[in-house]
């Protein structure tokens, strides 16, 4: 998979603005044992106390890693993000996940 590596691109929206960071820089590289790869960004943007970005890591074609990130300074996991009680669950028969 390394030489399709070299083709993916990484992108990171602010979910509020769906302002994009264009500018952002990533790197790859095989974990130790070849069973997944580490990615390391670095965002041009600075990030702030409640801001919630989604990131994707993907192909021309397909989208390989989907997920959010979110900016606070709670350490006690329950209290960081609460999922809203109104959601929209998906199956396509590949895929599994909800929509907020």
């Amino acid at each position: 998979m390394g030489d399709e590596l070299d083709e993916m691109s990484v992108s990171l929206v602010n979910k509020e603005t769906n302002v994009s960071d264009d500018s952002l820089s990533f790197t790859w590289d095989n974990s130790y044992n070849n069973n997944f790869i580490e990615i390391s960004i670095t965002p041009s943007v600075t990030f702030k106390e409640d801001q919630i970005y989604r990131f994707e890591f993907k192909s021309s074609t397909e989208v390989y890693y989907r997920d959010l990130i979110y900016i606070t300074s709670e350490t006690e996991k329950k209290k960081s993000f609460k999922y809203p009680s109104i959601y929209n669950e998906r199956n396509d028969g590949n895929d599994e996940y909800i929509v907020l």
